[in-house]
This record gives structure tokens, C-alpha cells and sequence, in this order.
């Protein structure tokens, strides 16, 4: 996403007020977790300081597809991020197509799921179990001492 900083470098206007939609080239999600981007757009301004260095404040949006950590089922996340950053100051036309997919990428969550159901998997010989479950048989089957306290009652109630 180009734009065109002359107005505000030619101290013409304080601001530059945006509102876009945003194309992230697909070769940018290669190496990612995200599958798709869709319905990205993003709406802000650039100002300059006192410094003479850019300032962007923008607010981007959209729609992520990942996969879900279990299934590798696709899953649509909506995003919302909030930029406020300085910018190099070299040219007349800036592209903060870089700046926009930085900050997408800080919104991926850390667990993706398709539903928030449990989700009983298993296969020949494996099963995912949830960690209670997994304490409740480690205790059931790996306690030497599991049948004494059977004993003890029996004999207390003797």
C-alpha cells in the first residue's frame, strides 16, 4: 500500500488521512501460519513530529484463515490491530505494505480452534486424552498401593 507523503513534506497539510483496503502479496504468507488473508483494511493518518519523522496511527482489520492445532481443519480468525509507529522519512511515496504485515502477524493467536468443544482423537493403537484424564489412569494403573486402601476400609468396618 503506496501513499503519497508530498502534501505533508511540503508542509501543504498536518495530516495524511487514509482509508484502504489492503492487498498482502501472497508470497508474504509462505513461511507463516496464516492460509489466507481476506477483507483487510486499514484506516489511519500520517503526521509528521517534531523531529520531522513519520507517524502512523492506524487501526488494520480483517480476516485471517488458519489451521485449526488439532484438525489442520481451516479456521477464520477476525483481527483487529492498532498501529502507532515512527516511520523512515526518505521519500515522497511511502509503501507500509511491511509495516501493516508485521503488525498482522503479532495478532496470530498462540492455540487456533475450530470449536471450543473437546475433541476426542484416536487411531490404531494412540488416543488424545486431556491431562485430568491422563493423571486419572497414571494413578488407576501405575500405583502399587492403589489396592491397600480397599484393604484398609475392609478391615476398619471388620
Amino acid at each position: 500500500m503506496q501513499i503519497d507523503i508530498t502534501k505533508l513534506l511540503t508542509n501543504q497539510t498536518s495530516a495524511i488521512n487514509f482509508e484502504e483496503s489492503v492487498n498482502i502479496p501472497k508470497e508474504f504468507l509462505i513461511n507463516s501460519r496464516i492460509d489466507d488473508l481476506t477483507n483487510v483494511t486499514t484506516k489511519g493518518s500520517i503526521k509528521l513530529n517534531e523531529e520531522n519523522e513519520l507517524i502512523i496511527n492506524a487501526i488494520v482489520k480483517g480476516t485471517m484463515t488458519l489451521k485449526d492445532d488439532l484438525t489442520l481443519e481451516p479456521v477464520s480468525y477476525n483481527f483487529e490491530t492498532e498501529i502507532d509507529e515512527e516511520y523512515p522519512n526518505q521519500e515522497s511515496i511511502i509503501d507500509v505494505t511491511h509495516l501493516l504485515w508485521q503488525n498482522i502477524l503479532v495478532e496470530i493467536p498462540s492455540k487456533v480452534r475450530a470449536t471450543d468443544e473437546d475433541v476426542h482423537l484416536s487411531g490404531d493403537g494412540w488416543r488424545v486424552i486431556s491431562e485430568d484424564e491422563y493423571n486419572e489412569e497414571r494413578n488407576k494403573v501405575n500405583n502399587p498401593f492403589a489396592n491397600l486402601e480397599e484393604l484398609l476400609k475392609t478391615k476398619e468396618d471388620k
